[in-house]
């Protein structure tokens, strides 16, 4: 997907979370493919921020998001991308991005093994309280929905 794409895909996204949804109560998780900070990248080309990056920043700052990993594991250079020889690391799929509200009850975020040769697992776990209620499951975003006109 093109950074236009990714841009426009991130204004069209906090539209639609801002039109339905409680965004006090909210979590985000998905296949990012950035990095958010410098401390999450490890070798290769160095660090830079992107557009990609400040819309997904913008985001955050719009909806009173905080990327809980980091919240939790503020100096943990740990990863969730690495190359078979090992020289590149990141953590391109940063985790969560968690309401204020929310963050109060998420108990742990942790990096695990997956079964998947290049790209680690992401934990989150949540003490839900009672004034949270379910809302009707999970919800995909189909961006091919932003190439038709209609």
């Amino acid at each position: 997907m093109s950074t236009a794409n990714k841009n426009n895909s991130s204004e069209l996204l906090s539209e639609k979370l801002i039109s339905k949804s409680d965004t006090s109560k909210i979590i985000i998780t998905g296949d990012w493919n950035t990095t958010l900070n410098k401390i999450e990248k490890h070798g290769g080309l160095p660090w830079k921020e992107t557009t990609y990056r400040s819309s997904i920043i913008d985001l955050m700052e719009e909806l009173d998001l905080l990327h809980i990993y980091r919240e939790l594991h503020a100096n943990t250079r740990t990863f969730t991308y690495e190359t078979k020889n090992l020289k590149i690391k990141s953590r391109i799929d940063f985790s969560f991005l968690v309401s204020r509200a929310v963050s109060v009850n998420v108990k742990r975020a942790e990096i695990r093994c997956s079964v998947a040769p290049d790209h680690k697992s992401i934990f989150l776990g949540i003490e839900l309280k009672s004034d949270l209620k379910r809302g009707p499951g999970t919800w995909k975003f189909n961006n091919t929905l932003l190439d038709d006109k209609h």
